[in-house]
C-alpha cells in the first residue's frame, strides 16, 4: 500500500490539485506506518519536477522535516543529483537551523555555480546564498 500511495503522489506532482491532495496522501502514508525510509523517495518525486511548487512548505516538506536533522544528508544528496526550486528552498530553510550550516551553504554554492542547472534554480540558490551570508 505504501508503494501505491507513493506512485499516486508522484502521478499527482505538477497538477493543480497537488497541494490539497498531497495532504491526504501523506496522512495515509503515515497511517500505513511509513517512516524515514520513504524520505528518499519523496526527494525523487521532487527531483522529477524541478520547477514545480510543492507548497510552502506543503505536506511533503512537513513530513520530511519531521526527521530533522537526520534527513539533511538526503537533502544534500538530492540537491547534488538534481537541484530543484523546492530542494534549494529547503536548503535555505535548514541553514537557519543549528546543524550543518557550512555544508548546506556549500551545497547551495554548487547549485549556483553549476551551468547545467536550470537558470531559475541557479538564481534562486544565489539569492539564498546572498541572504544567508549577509546575516
Amino acid at each position: 500500500m505504501i508503494e501505491e500511495l507513493l506512485n499516486k503522489l508522484s502521478a499527482l506532482a505538477g497538477t493543480d490539485d497537488f497541494e490539497y491532495e498531497s495532504e491526504e496522501i501523506m496522512e495515509q502514508l503515515q497511517d500505513e506506518g511509513a517512516g524515514f525510509e520513504i524520505v528518499e523517495k519523496l526527494f525523487t518525486i521532487i527531483e522529477n519536477h524541478p520547477l514545480d511548487d510543492f507548497g510552502m512548505p506543503g505536506a511533503m516538506v512537513h513530513y520530511i522535516e519531521s526527521f530533522y536533522p537526520d534527513f539533511l544528508p538526503l537533502l544534500i544528496d538530492s540537491v547534488k543529483r538534481t537541484p530543484t526550486m523546492h530542494t534549494v528552498w529547503m536548503l535555505n530553510r535548514c541553514i537557519n537551523g543549528k546543524f550543518s550550516r557550512e555544508e548546506l551553504l556549500s551545497a547551495l554554492r554548487e547549485v549556483a555555480e553549476n551551468e547545467n542547472t536550470d537558470k531559475a534554480i541557479r538564481d534562486s540558490a544565489k539569492s539564498f546564498i546572498d541572504y544567508q551570508t549577509e546575516k
